[in-house]
């Protein structure tokens, strides 16, 4: 094996930063659904409610940027959540395909008896560390959510200019084959012309 590569020998699980991450928010699931009180909300339908109550109208895909839910994850969720009465989608005016996302008066109340339950929860999972070292913990988890973010934007950007590259490709094919018949159309009316005059002649 090539000295540059890691040796799959070498991996510890309980020093792997993807596993903790994983097991930390197993923990995180934990407390949360136990300060719900019985409650059924999701740590995801909390995000959106938040979300939502900190923006009154936002569209589906701004709501994607605020909780960083992927797409289809989120129509889904949006789609059951307004289904439970918790939100109320409208059409955008001037633009049949965006909705704008409002509170129902049923999520509303839902959001405020949550929002405590979801400060001790995050109180618990703090708690879980020395006082000196959580300011630093939340720094790292918002500079690993900001990567996350940036790799979505990138990609959002790449999807983008790949759907503008097909756009311009479906033109210019569209355009050569009409300039195509275009000249298929003038051989044949020079040729019709040709037979013309040679019959004149």
């Amino acid at each position: 094996m090539s000295s540059s590569q890691p040796d799959p020998a070498d991996f510890n699980l309980a020093q792997s930063p993807g596993h903790l991450l994983h097991r930390a928010q197993q923990f995180a699931a934990e407390r949360f659904s136990k300060a719900m009180a019985g409650a059924k909300l999701t740590q995801r339908q909390f995000a959106v409610l938040h979300a939502t109550a900190e923006r009154e109208g936002l569209t589906q895909t701004e709501l994607v940027k605020a909780t960083g839910i992927d797409r289809s994850t989120l129509a889904e969720l949006v789609a059951r959540m307004v289904r439970n009465g918790m939100l109320v989608r409208e059409k955008l005016p001037g633009d049949a395909r965006a909705n704008a996302i409002h509170l129902s008066a049923e999520g509303r109340t839902l959001l405020e008896a949550a929002t405590l339950g979801a400060m001790d929860a995050d109180a618990a999972i703090l708690s879980a560390l020395p006082k000196n070292k959580r300011a630093s913990f939340l720094e790292t988890l918002r500079r690993i959510a900001l990567t996350l973010e940036k790799g979505e934007e990138a990609a959002e950007k790449l999807r983008k200019k790949e759907k503008e590259k097909k756009k311009k490709a479906k033109k210019k094919a569209k355009e050569k084959a009409k300039a195509k018949e275009k000249a298929k159309k003038a051989k044949k009316a020079k040729k019709k012309a040709r037979k013309q005059e040679a019959a004149e002649g």
